[in-house]
């Protein structure tokens, strides 16, 4: 139970800042670095035979990945609205 609780932590940490990279940050690969170190992290954990490859490790491993790629996209799409906001206020001012 404490393991679980200790994964939840981390897991928590990462995408704290995860969101932070995503949405402050003006190159969309610095947002990236989590998702793709997860991904690469998976893959050796299977390849290596440290947790079997069956459904009761894999489903759990594909849904961490699933979560930290889809906020990489939220991210990016809140980066991108905020710096249009900023522009039509810009704009705004101009006229």
């Amino acid at each position: 139970m404490f393991d679980l609780a200790v994964g939840f932590a981390i897991a928590g940490i990462l995408m704290i800042c995860e969101y932070y990279i995503c949405t402050r940050l003006k190159n969309p690969l610095w947002g990236g670095i989590i998702p793709v170190l997860i991904l690469i992290g998976t893959i050796w954990i299977f390849v290596t035979g440290k947790v079997p490859l069956e459904l009761k490790t894999v489903f759990p491993l594909i849904i961490c990945n699933s979560i930290f790629f889809g906020e990489w996209d939220n991210g990016r799409k809140k980066y991108l609205e905020r710096k249009k906001t900023e522009m039509d206020k810009m704009k705004a001012k101009d006229i």
